[in-house]
């Protein structure tokens, strides 16, 4: 099992691969979530690479434009978008990114968490909780929000590691999450100098579709919070649900997204193979 890897192996990778299969054509992937979610919709010649992160990919995509021996292979980038729309980053040539946050975010707001909630909720505890409170989905994206402005400000300002900071932390059994501690354990990390500074930042970011700002797992996270509070009981974990968010997507709602259209132009601007199964039915 590889734990780590550079751009110099994903590179020898890629060529070890040509020389046994000079037709292949190659996309570079986040991590191993994304290959389970793209595997099953792809054609065979694509050959998909655990990359083990976004500035892998990124780093590797740039590394072969560079080289006159490696500028010409068929190799694609797909990564998260995450905050780039925000900070004004632009990803290089060859790179497709995500809309609007991540991967996840897209699963989230297609009627996966429906099949989800038919999956492993309470039909009686998430019919009282919509009456309450509306649908579930709004429930789950006001909830991951704040958290995702908490990551946003990281991304413009201090860019300190949040890994330690997830929703679990600050949950509640009526599923509902400690804003207070949330804002106390950010200025803790070092995303602002205090809570009035992390609350004025908050303020100034700008409006716009708030699923830009929601980190897919947060709301996962998030999920599995109220399937384990008001609308289950059920013991939820990512483990259990984020296979079945990627299977209920469907292919009609995936070629309404950004990232099936940019990637489908790169292959077709290449002349190389549609990539995709559904053409083949």
């Amino acid at each position: 099992m590889i734990v780590s890897r550079d751009v110099g192996d994903i590179i020898s990778e890629i060529q070890m691969t040509l020389a046994a299969d000079p037709n292949a054509i190659f996309w570079l992937l986040e991590g191993v979530t994304d290959i389970k979610f793209f595997k099953p919709r792809l054609i065979d010649e694509i050959t998909l690479i655990d990359s083990m992160g976004k500035y892998k990919v990124i780093e590797t995509i740039k590394r072969i434009a560079a080289s006159n021996n490696l500028k010409f292979l068929p190799v694609l980038g797909v990564v998260d978008n995450d905050y780039d729309w925000l900070n004004g980053y632009e990803a290089p040539p060859n790179v497709v990114s995500t809309e609007p946050r991540d991967l996840e975010g897209i699963l989230l707001r297609a009627n996966c968490v429906d099949c989800v909630l038919s999956e492993f909720g309470n039909s009686n505890a998430i019919a009282q909780f919509e009456r309450r409170e509306g649908p579930v989905i709004d429930a789950i994206l006001s909830r991951a929000l704040e958290f995702g402005k908490v990551r946003a400000v990281n991304s413009r300002g201090n860019r300190v590691c949040l890994k330690s900071l997830k929703p679990v932390q600050f949950f509640k059994n009526d599923w509902s999450y400690d804003k207070d501690r949330l804002y106390e354990k950010a200025v803790q990390l070092g995303v602002s100098s205090s809570i009035a500074e992390l609350k004025r930042e908050i303020s100034n970011l700008p409006e716009t579709n708030p699923w830009h700002y929601v980190r897919g797992h947060d709301a996962i996270d998030i999920l599995c919070g109220g399937l384990i509070s008001v609308l289950g009981p059920f013991k939820a974990h990512a483990s259990l649900i984020e296979p079945v968010l990627r299977q209920s997507l469907t292919s009609q709602q995936y070629k309404t997204t950004t990232i099936h259209q940019q990637s489908m132009l790169w292959h077709l601007q290449r002349n190389l193979p549609y990539p995709y199964r559904e053409a083949l039915n």
